[in-house]
């Protein structure tokens, strides 16, 4: 025999809807055999004009055998139960009586669903209320790390989920109560003809959210894979580079790249990376030895380093809030305060102990360098390198 099995894109408390959509399905040939909260399964069948009606109570239909047997003397035979629904169906060759003669009733029986979704509901809003405040702290822990590796994704899907569900229960609860007021003043509730609308619409939502959450489970599955150590640190390219490099701002002849690892050269290493705020994001990490000098105590062999990085945002206003961001953030590491400096090629330039940090339009040079150099050189390399991309764009 056939069957088929469909998802239940109607909520739980579109009832009448649901009895529609059933009595439609038996008119196209199929027949209802069984169903639980998510799915209904058919049987192929002969097209009937059949009849669905539904009563709420919260136990098993084997524990109201009083009941059950009501509605078989009544011409009504029980088909299946969706939770505390539970669906018959008429029998199309003979006459029969109606279920809920009385709309007051029927609007008691409906009530005892809204209390249970009522209940649900607390529960469920102060679990969301916990579940969004943690989300936020998770937000300003790194703001940071929110435009550079989509820290934000986790922590704003987690709100939207709380606020889905939150804002699908109370659409229940407002529709459960449109119901029993119109009952209450005793009138029938009607054969819901529009039910095709609310049941795509619902499953239009239903699929979109499907791939949405698969997108994004991808997205985060192909950012933590697991990369050779190796792979981690890749070497430094010949050609011209994006962001500042020690040979901008000092004399190249006698630099060396200088590594304390013989295997891996963690401190010599151009990096290129994207997120969904930065898509272009260049980091060059340059540690070398000038022969024949000392630092100037005499201790040990000049090793000047520096760690440079571009940053090239979205647009202006993220790149204004990541800028601060930055800021704060060098802050807290040197507990030192900004010193603003006035430029003509940049927006905004600040130098905290031995970084600079400057922002034209939406773009981003992060600068930390350690050695005799003094700043002003730096600042002299990096509006070198935004007048060069400004002259390529």
């Amino acid at each position: 025999m056939k069957t088929k099995k469909k998802i239940l894109w109607l909520d739980l408390w579109q009832i009448a809807e649901q009895e529609a959509w059933l009595s439609d399905m038996a008119a196209k040939g199929w027949e209802l055999s069984k169903m639980n909260r998510l799915t209904a399964h058919f049987k192929k069948a002969a097209p009937q004009t059949v009849t669905f009606k539904t009563d709420i109570f919260k136990e098993p239909i084997k524990q109201n055998p009083d009941q059950l047997e009501q509605y078989e003397q009544a011409g009504w035979k029980y088909i299946a139960s969706r939770g505390p629904l539970h669906f018959f169906r008429n029998n199309p060759d003979s006459s029969v009586k109606d279920t809920h003669t009385d709309p007051v009733h029927q609007a008691e029986t409906i009530n005892q669903l809204k209390r249970t979704l009522k209940v649900r509901a607390y529960g469920i809003f102060l679990i969301s209320l916990i579940g969004i405040a943690l989300a936020v702290f998770m937000l300003t822990l790194d703001p940071v790390s929110n435009y550079l590796n989509d820290d934000f994704l986790f922590p704003f899907i987690q709100i939207f989920i709380f606020v889905g569900i939150n804002f699908i229960i109370l659409k229940g609860l407002i529709h459960l109560n449109k119901i029993i007021k119109k009952l209450q003043s005793n009138k029938r509730i009607q054969p819901a003809t529009d039910y095709r609308k609310k049941y795509l619409l619902n499953m239009i939502i239903g699929l979109s959210v499907i791939p949405f959450f698969a997108v994004v489970f991808i997205y985060e599955i192909s950012k933590s894979g697991n990369t050779p150590l190796a792979k981690s640190f890749p070497p430094i390219p010949k050609e011209e580079l994006p962001v500042v490099k020690i040979e901008d701002f000092t004399d190249s002849n006698f630099h060396e790249p200088y590594s304390y690892k013989e295997n891996i050269n963690r401190d010599n290493f151009y990096f290129v990376n994207s997120s969904i705020l930065v898509p272009e994001q260049y980091e060059l990490n340059q540690l070398v030895e000038v022969e024949g000098e000392k630092w100037e105590d005499g201790s040990r062999p000049y090793r000047p380093s520096l760690t440079s990085r571009q940053y090239v945002v979205l647009n202006e206003v993220l790149a204004k809030r990541l800028f601060r961001n930055l800021i704060d953030r060098q802050k807290e590491l040197h507990r030192g305060d900004a010193t603003v400096y006035k430029t003509a090629a940049f927006d905004e330039m600040v130098v905290l102990e031995n970084s600079v940090l400057s922002r034209k339009d939406h773009i981003i040079y992060y600068v930390t360098y350690y050695g005799k150099e003094p700043i002003e050189k730096i600042i002299d390399a990096m509006e070198l390198k935004i007048t060069e991309k400004k002259q390529r764009s």
